[in-house]
């Protein structure tokens, strides 16, 4: 397999038939790929808008030993085409930002690159702007809307289905670093992971992402971008709702006096996302999924203190214990409703605040 660099980029491009001279782009690496190498392609000529090209590691780049196939950057570029014909082909709300999904522009399956629309230079990632104090319900419901319109869109669809239904990469990159790490680094747990792999494994209802998170969106005032596909597969939604809503939950838990504010997120997300899936789903099944998700949610709260890719942000021993004390509850007592989970986060600040 040829390796990609930033020096090698150009050339490469011309043997793509991309470009017909090097000097038609500037080639720079963007910061932040855990499993990819990702490069920014600038066009000399203006007219062109500028791509993201990325090539697939097999070693990942974090602390612990974790590899996988890198033939998962196939089920990426398969995912991430369903996910642009979806959402282009949805009738979008009054949610006062578009919702994107960027196109792809070339494919060397060969050598397990793609390229993709780069965002515009002006959009930032939306973690960063939790994680700053900046609090947006429209991005929270544009988010809500639009794995909304990929779970519906894709429910019993026997041609995704046959497309992405491998779960071999959402096994070694979600399953084992986050749930069955967790079982390994707390033994009390193993009976409730045993429980949340099955629930994972045998519920088969539509694409599920797999790598739902705001460090994968980007917005400014126009749009929503959407990005990184390789988790994609065919399976239950309610783990891309458990991963998802573990940022709003641990954004709302570290924000102090601005609880409140952060956990509308969470509300604004859900009654969007509900107002799409109830397309396909009806209330009794709504109630199942929710169900499901709140279990997804507590399996990844407790991982992102304990699995193999933490949360970086959680500094210091308190908060990560906060975290992991409603992550555990939420898993362990199978509490059902995220307005239960809402309530209990409340208990746990109290009790810390009690404590200090």
């Amino acid at each position: 397999m040829f390796i990609l660099e930033v020096e090698s980029t150009p050339e490469y491009l011309v043997q793509q038939q991309v470009i017909a001279d090097p000097s038609e782009v500037c080639v720079s690496r963007l910061t932040g790929g855990v499993s990819n190498q990702v490069l920014l392609v600038e066009f000399a000529d203006q007219t062109r808008a500028n791509w993201v090209i990325k090539q697939a590691r097999d070693r990942l780049a974090v602390a612990q030993e974790w590899l996988c196939s890198v033939e998962r950057l196939i089920r990426e570029m398969d995912t991430l085409q369903i996910c642009n014909e979806l959402i282009q082909a949805a009738s979008v709300p009054l949610i006062g930002v578009q919702a994107v999904v960027p196109a792809i522009h070339f494919e060397d399956r060969e050598n397990y690159v793609y390229a993709m629309t780069a965002a515009a230079e002006n959009c930032r990632v939306w973690k960063r702007d939790l994680l700053d104090g900046v609090v947006d319900q429209t991005v929270a419901k544009a988010c809500g809307w639009m794995l909304g319109v990929l779970h519906s869109g894709s429910w019993n669809a026997e041609g995704v289905q046959n497309l992405i239904g491998s779960t071999e990469f959402f096994d070694d990159l979600r399953l084992d670093p986050y749930y069955r790490q967790i079982a390994r680094v707390h033994q009390e747990l193993q009976a409730p992971v045993d429980r949340l792999l099955e629930l994972n494994l045998n519920h088969r209802n539509c694409l599920v992402h797999g790598d739902y998170s705001p460090k994968n969106i980007l917005v400014n005032d126009e749009s929503v971008v959407l990005l990184d596909f390789e988790v994609g597969h065919y399976g239950d939604p309610a783990f891309d709702l458990g991963f998802f809503l573990t940022h709003l939950h641990i954004k709302a838990l570290i924000a102090g006096d601005r609880f409140d504010e952060y956990a509308s997120l969470i509300d604004v997300f859900w009654s969007a996302y509900a107002t799409e899936i109830c397309k396909v789903l009806s209330e009794q099944e709504l109630v199942a999924l929710e169900y499901r998700s709140c279990l997804n949610l507590g399996g990844c709260l407790v991982a992102r203190v304990d699995g193999k890719s933490p949360v970086e942000y959680l500094a210091d021993d308190s908060t990560k214990a906060l975290v992991r004390n409603v992550g555990w509850q939420a898993l362990v007592d199978e509490v059902g409703s995220l307005d239960a989970v809402g309530e209990m986060m409340r208990i746990e600040l109290f009790k810390e605040q009690q404590a200090k």
